[in-house]
C-alpha cells in the first residue's frame, strides 16, 4: 500500500469542517483496500505478460538465429551444386571426346578389316615384334574401354549428388518458409502482448508504479553483474592487441546508429538512463567493439535479450533489446564479430540498440570510450 494513495484519498474528508466519522474512514479503508488489491492484480497480471513475452521474444530470436543458419547452408547447397554441375558439365565433354575418339577408331579398323595385320605376316617381319604391335593396340583399346567405363561410373555418381544437393536445397527454403510464416505468427503475438503490456504500464504508472519497475529492472541488472563479479574469474586481457582500459576514445561504436538517448539523460522523473540507445533497424548486425568472452546472452526484464562481454581487467560491454543472440555463453569473441540482431525486444515499441558500458561495476559514458571515426573489420562471409 502507498502512501501516496492514502494521501489523495483522506485529502477531502480532511477537507471538512467536522472530524471523519467512523462509517467515512471505514469507506476510507475499504476505498484503500480496493485500490491496493487492484493494483497487486495488475501488477501480477503484468510479471505473467512479462513471463510471456520473454518466451516469445526468446523463441522469435530462436527462429531468427536459426533462419541465418538455414542462410547459410542453403548458400553452401548451391556452391556445391554449382561445383557438381560443373564437374558433370567437364566429364560429360571429356566422354563426348573420348566417344568421338573411339568413334574414328571403330570406322578406320571397319574400312582397313584385318589387312594391316595379314599384311604383317606375309610381309615375314619379326614375330616379337609383330606380337609386341598387337599387345599395344589391345592394351590402348583396354584403356580407352576402361576409360569410358570409368568416366560413365562418375557421371552416374555425379548425377546422384546433383539430385541429393537438388533435394537438400528445396528442402532448406521450404524450412526457411515454414520459418519465416511462423516468425510472422510469434511476432505478431509478440505486438498482442507488447500493446496490453502498454496498456497496463500506463495504469500502474498512473498510480506512480514505473519508476519503480524501472528501478527494479535496474536492480535487477545490477544483482546480476555483482553476482557474476563473484562467481565468475576475471579474464585476462586479450593476447593481441592494447588493453580495453587504454582505449578510452579509440573503440568503434557496435552499431552505426545515430545515439538516441544519451548517458545520463532523463529517462523517467529522476531516473537516468545508464547507458545509451542507438537507432539500428530491427535484424541489423550488432558487433564486439573489442576483444572478449560473452559472460551472459539470455532475456532480461527492461532489456530484452541481453550479451555480456568481459574484456578483461573489469570492463564489461552490455548489448541489449536484440532481435536474436548469435553467441553462446563462454564463447570467445573478437573485434568486429556479431554478437546479436538489434531489435525491440523488452517491450520496445522501436528497434534500436541499449548499450552500456562498465568498468569494475561502475557505469561510464560510452562517448568517452567510442569513436564514429573508428571503424570495425568487414563482417566475416560466416559471421
Amino acid at each position: 500500500m502507498k502512501p501516496l494513495f492514502l494521501l489523495f484519498l483522506i485529502l477531502p474528508v480532511l477537507a471538512r469542517a467536522e472530524p471523519p466519522s467512523e462509517a467515512d474512514l471505514d469507506k476510507l479503508k475499504d476505498r484503500i483496500e480496493t485500490l491496493s488489491a487492484e493494483q497487486q492484480r495488475e501488477a501480477e497480471q503484468r510479471d505473467d505478460l512479462q513471463t510471456r513475452l520473454r518466451e516469445t521474444e526468446t523463441r522469435v530470436g530462436e527462429l531468427a538465429r536459426e533462419g541465418r543458419r538455414l542462410e547459410r547452408e542453403a548458400a553452401e547447397a548451391r556452391q556445391r551444386l554449382e561445383r557438381v554441375e560443373a564437374d558433370q558439365a567437364r566429364l560429360a565433354a571429356e566422354k563426348k571426346t573420348q566417344l568421338d575418339w573411339l568413334a574414328r577408331t571403330v570406322r578406320a579398323s571397319y574400312q582397313s578389316g584385318r589387312e594391316a595385320r595379314i599384311k604383317l605376316l606375309l610381309n615375314q617381319e619379326e614375330p616379337e615384334r609383330i606380337a609386341r604391335l598387337l599387345r599395344y593396340q589391345e592394351y590402348f583399346q583396354r584403356a580407352r574401354t576402361d576409360r569410358l567405363a570409368s568416366l560413365e561410373g562418375e557421371l552416374v555418381e555425379l548425377r546422384r549428388v546433383a539430385e541429393q544437393v537438388a533435394t537438400a536445397r528445396a528442402d532448406l527454403l521450404d524450412r526457411r518458409t515454414r520459418l519465416a510464416d511462423s516468425k510472422k505468427e510469434l511476432e505478431a503475438a509478440s505486438k498482442q502482448r507488447e500493446q496490453a503490456l502498454a496498456k497496463l504500464d500506463r495504469s500502474i504508472k498512473q498510480r506512480g508504479g514505473d519508476i519503480d519497475r524501472l528501478k527494479a529492472d535496474q536492480q535487477r541488472l545490477e544483482k546480476l553483474l555483482a553476482d557474476m563479479q563473484r562467481s565468475m574469474p576475471s579474464i585476462p586481457p586479450a593476447d593481441r592487441g592494447e588493453p580495453f582500459g587504454s582505449l578510452a576514445g579509440k573503440l568503434p561504436w557496435p552499431v552505426p546508429g545515430q545515439v538516441v538517448s544519451s548517458f545520463h539523460s532523463a529517462r523517467e522523473g529522476k531516473l537516468r538512463w545508464e547507458g545509451v540507445v542507438l537507432a539500428a533497424r530491427e535484424g541489423a548486425p550488432v558487433r564486439a567493439i573489442h576483444p572478449g568472452r560473452v559472460v551472459f546472452a539470455d532475456w532480461m526484464r527492461g532489456y530484452g535479450l541481453l550479451t555480456i562481454v568481459d574484456h578483461g581487467g573489469g570492463y564489461l560491454t552490455l548489448y541489449g533489446y536484440a532481435q536474436s543472440l548469435l553467441r553462446d555463453v563462454g564463447e570467445w569473441v573478437a573485434a568486429g564479430d556479431t554478437l546479436a540482431l538489434a531489435g525491440r525486444s523488452g517491450g520496445n515499441a522501436s528497434s534500436g540498440l541499449y548499450f552500456e558500458i562498465r568498468r569494475k561495476g561502475e557505469v561510464v559514458n560510452p562517448a568517452r570510450w567510442c569513436d564514429r571515426r573508428v571503424t570495425l573489420p568487414p563482417i566475416a562471409r560466416n559471421d
